[in-house]
């Protein structure tokens, strides 16, 4: 097979291991929107074996795949050591066999620098790909990603954003033992951009961090995603338009039913015509409309009869 690169055609291609997670997924789509990428894929259903093949048809890989709840703790490190171990070895084997340096990012974790299983079998895949990263002079990038949060992420699993955004939104009770539990939280499109942007543009081998990193409370999050609720019938939105809560309200909608997206809306009638509120805010008025009967002026009588 002839030697690929963005140089020679322009044409990106990316394998993703762990495509059908949540930043898998979310990725993926992201890329597969854009016409200078070719997307290929590693989830549980392959086997190790068919990694030299998709790696001969790869310039760049995202590392994504990994174990943070499993019934048996060895497959800590089965999963975040030892595969990232096979993925690095057929890497270096695809080196020797055309010369081509396929560039990584590993998504690594905060808890690789704690000794506890999840977060041992994480820094040891730190250093796997860094030795890869030196003996092979190829660039490779590390993020050690707080909680992530956003669309497609399962509830009931790792992530109290999904699982409040799920419960809230389908009237289901939450539970907080403590509600200043403290929170660090980085949102699903700022990790798929700044992924992106390595793909894109050449930067110096080591470790990168996504921006910006939400410092918030269990309680914090909780009475947000309440107001959002409470919202489809009172019509008072929160200011939805950036930062934090921006990014909250668009992972809580993700949750809602299509039937939750048709809500009634009040209507004020007279002999003059109709005034209907679509949607109030805390300080910047609200939006709403009018209608007037033939003959009517607003702010005018009444046509006379």
């Amino acid at each position: 097979m002839k030697q690929m690169s963005k140089e020679a055609d322009n044409i990106l291609r990316v394998l993703i291991t762990g495509a059908d997670g949540f930043i898998g997924k979310n990725l993926r789509v992201r890329l597969e929107e854009k016409s200078n990428f070719v997307v290929h894929t590693f989830v549980r259903k392959n086997s190790i074996d068919q990694l030299a093949a998709l790696i001969s048809d790869t310039d760049f890989v995202v590392h994504l795949a990994g174990e943070n709840r499993p019934k048996d703790h060895n497959d800590f490190k089965k999963v975040n050591t030892d595969f990232t171990k096979n993925l690095c070895e057929a890497l270096i084997t695809e080196k020797e066999k055309t010369g081509r340096k396929v560039s990584l990012i590993l998504a690594s974790s905060m808890q690789a620098i704690q000794d506890n299983p999840y977060g041992l079998s994480k820094a040891e895949a730190e250093s796997i790909v860094l030795n890869y990263s030196k003996t092979t002079d190829t660039s490779c990038y590390i993020y050690r990603l707080p909680n992530v949060f956003g669309k497609w992420c399962r509830p009931n699993y790792n992530s109290v954003i999904a699982t409040f955004c799920n419960n809230i939104a389908n009237k289901l009770p939450i539970n907080i033992n403590n509600h200043g539990t403290k929170l660090s939280l980085v949102y699903i499109d700022d990790v798929c951009d700044s992924f992106i942007n390595l793909l894109n543009n050449d930067m110096s081998s080591g470790y990168k961090s996504v921006t910006p990193v939400y410092k918030t409370t269990v309680g914090e999050v909780a009475e947000l995603l309440h107001k959002f609720e409470i919202s489809r019938g009172t019509l008072l939105s929160e200011a939805v338009g950036a930062g934090f809560t921006r990014a909250l309200y668009s992972t809580y909608v993700s949750y809602l039913k299509p039937t939750n997206f048709v809500y009634g809306i009040p209507a004020y009638r007279d002999d003059k015509g109709s005034f209907v509120e679509v949607l109030k805010t805390h300080n910047c008025g609200q939006f709403s409309f009018f209608t007037a009967h033939p003959g009517v002026i607003r702010g005018g009588a009444l046509p006379s009869q």
